[in-house]
């Protein structure tokens, strides 16, 4: 896709340490994230917080499984949602995609200021 799109910056390194790739990348409006890792909100929040404008958005693919394989899917899209206030994203929408995807949630939110 982006080779398609100029605005679109493929980032082919670990989430986990942004620190690495801060020198490619500025400012963004909006981070889409697909990490499966169990500390998911915790890297997107360490993303948005370095490199996404305020009341910039969020994408987060939520793999329940590969957060808490030993909880119900709910539960652990609760508990993300959580987190990921707690990195003052402000969740706006959150969809299941059964039956597309057993056990997967997208979550859409807004990047806030700090208060």
């Amino acid at each position: 896709m982006a080779t398609h799109r100029t605005n679109v910056i493929p980032i082919v390194e670990d989430a986990r340490h942004p620190l690495k790739y801060r020198m490619l990348v500025g400012m963004v409006d909006c981070i889409f994230a697909d990490v499966a890792q169990p500390d998911q909100a915790r890297i997107v929040g360490l993303n948005a917080h370095l490199f996404l404008k305020v009341g910039g958005g969020v994408l987060v693919s939520i793999k329940a499984n590969c957060i808490d394989s030993t909880a119900a899917p709910e539960a652990v899209f609760a508990r993300e949602v959580q987190k990921m206030r707690e990195e003052r994203i402000k969740p706006k929408e959150q969809l299941t995609l059964e039956p597309f995807e057993r056990d997967h949630a997208m979550v859409a939110g807004i990047y806030q200021r700090a208060a």
